[in-house]
């Protein structure tokens, strides 16, 4: 579907189609009464013989046929309904954004959606205040074309599964099942696509997919937080069982090479070999390596696994999983897709698989938090771990090249974690990073589409700008930061081209709120304790995340 199609949408024929499917359901079900009266006892009017055997099925298979044709028939006209008002919608929006580009002087490519800025708006090589001003209503053309597809294949697919199979008759109609292809189609699109149409599957086909994909449902933004949960259970419990079959082997074969390299027996195991001892000592040394790693993805499956499984805390659901590299892990305490408040946290330097049991601790400490804060209101935390941080604070914590890769990974996630919420009240959503974590939301936040009614920097290095103001995702009143008096972060040089401007520094622009000052004996303890009880900063950050008054410092 392109822009022109959209503009071109006439909701006349759909509601047409809709009143007579409508008409059509409404006599299934009339029809639908009168065959179940008058076949019910044909058993009794004709008693026995293989006529009334016949007879009988006959009329048991007509009275499930039109009483299951009815929701079908009726499912149909409710998807076109819907179908012409949201395409309505959206074509006034649509109308809208071009009527106001065309006015300005810009010119709409209706095939592309395309928009061409006029040449009386540059002013020394910058666009004047009138077309920036267009420029940002022109941002949310394409997303609106976006959702007019996904709207259109939703509609499709809701239609063809409840069409008539020629082979079984009206209402027993089932689509095929998904295929990896599809699958992997669909994760190259935006989060609000991917959400319509996974909705537009039945629940066979969601359920197929679950069982044969869930690799790649598990990461899909725009999936459900409870499907993608399910998927990646299964993810992590195939691949607990593979790493201690794996470590089970190793140890067994390091075993028997240590016996063999102490009894000299070196050509039974590589006759071949030029040198059989090197041969064997090669191999001892590469299965000592693999086996190093083995032991900590373990150790990190085993803190997801003790988190999600214990029934005394709240449910846990794990949104994202990898043991690729480092590890990637995504825990929400709560479903973020029915909280009234939703907090994403991001993790810094040295965060790793085998180290998630910190991070997830510091998830539920914050979700506690924030049901004092606000203990009518449901908050979700989720511990996101999505991305490749810095392995050592020196070198790699003072390139951007982690961020850069982290950025849009999260910017998807937020925008998924919309995509997916139940209910007509958007979550009021949070994004707390502390340390490098929060250079990763700099470089998300600098998008004027990053979704996120705040923003937190917790010890922070750096957010790669020089201004709240830069942070184009959020209002600049709504950028706060804490960095503790005796936090060893302060001794990083205020130097704009390491991460930029210190956001805890008055010129940043951003909401500075109070944390305890920390050990000055032990600077790098205090850079890990705004987490610690009775940290001031505990309760301010539950504040920012149920969007109640903060304590600022004096």
């Amino acid at each position: 579907m392109t822009l022109r199609d959209l503009l071109e949408f006439h909701a006349d024929p759909w509601h047409t189609s809709a009143q007579v499917w409508h008409r059509l359901a409404q006599g299934i079900d009339d029809t639908a009464e009168q065959v179940i009266r008058s076949t019910r006892d044909v058993g009794d009017a004709w008693p026995g013989g293989a006529g009334s055997a016949a007879a009988v099925r006959r009329a048991t298979a007509l009275r499930a046929e039109v009483s299951n044709a009815y929701n079908p028939a009726k499912r149909i006209a409710d998807a076109m309904e819907h179908h012409a008002y949201a395409m309505s919608g959206l074509r006034r929006q649509a109308e809208e954004i071009v009527a106001s580009a065309r006015q300005a002087g810009y010119h709409v490519d209706l095939v592309t959606g395309v928009t061409t800025a006029p040449p009386s708006a540059d002013m020394a090589g910058g666009l004047d205040r009138s077309s920036r001003s267009t420029e940002s209503v022109l941002q949310y053309l394409p997303t609106v074309v976006d959702h007019a597809r996904a709207q259109d294949d939703a509609t499709a697919n809701r239609i063809s599964v409840n069409v008539p199979s020629p082979g079984a008759g009206f209402g027993t109609g089932q689509l095929d099942g998904v295929s990896r292809a599809v699958l992997e189609a669909q994760s190259e699109r935006s989060p609000a696509e991917i959400h319509a149409w996974w909705e537009s599957l039945t629940p066979l086909q969601q359920e197929q997919v679950l069982r044969e994909f869930p690799e790649l449902v598990g990461r899909m933004d725009g999936i459900p937080v409870s499907d993608r949960d399910v998927a990646n259970r299964s993810v992590l419990e195939r691949e607990r069982s593979l790493f201690q079959q794996q470590l089970s082997t190793i140890e067994a074969r390091e075993d028997f090479l240590w016996i063999i390299l102490q009894q000299g027996r070196f050509s039974e195991v590589y006759p071949d070999a030029e040198d059989p001892r090197t041969a064997l000592e090669n191999e001892l040394r590469k299965l000592a390596s693999e086996r190093v790693e083995l032991p900590g993805k373990l150790r990190g499956i085993d803190a997801i696994t003790a988190r999600l499984n214990d029934v005394s805390l709240p449910e846990a659901y794990l949104i994202g999983y990898s043991s690729d590299g480092d590890g990637r892990a995504i825990v929400s305490v709560g479903d973020p897709d029915t909280a009234d408040n939703v907090l994403t946290y991001v993790p810094g330097t040295g965060e790793h698989l085998s180290k998630v049991g910190a991070g997830l601790e510091r998830a539920d400490i914050m979700a506690r938090d924030a049901l004092k804060a606000a203990p009518d209101e449901n908050t979700s935390v989720v511990y996101w771990y999505g991305y490749d941080a810095p392995n050592t604070i020196f070198p790699d914590a003072g390139l951007d090249s982690y961020a850069e890769g982290g950025g849009p990974l999260l910017d998807t996630f937020q925008t998924g974690l919309r995509a997916t919420h139940d209910g007509g009240i958007p979550s009021h959503n949070t994004v707390l990073g502390h340390s490098y974590g929060s250079t990763v939301i700099g470089h998300a936040a600098k998008e004027s589409t990053f979704n996120a009614d705040a923003l937190v920097f917790v010890g922070s290095p750096g957010v790669d700008v020089n201004h709240a103001s830069e942070l184009n995702g959020v209002r600049p009143g709504q950028v706060w930061v804490t960095t503790a008096e005796n936090d060893i972060i302060r001794r990083v040089p205020d130097w704009d081209f390491i991460h930029g401007n210190d956001p805890s520094d008055r010129d940043f622009g951003a909401r500075v709120f109070a944390s305890d000052p920390g050990n000055p004996d032990d600077e790098a303890g205090t850079h890990s304790a705004y987490w610690d009880q009775d940290n001031i900063a505990r309760k301010n950050i539950a504040r920012i995340v149920t969007d109640s008054p903060v304590r600022l410092p004096e």
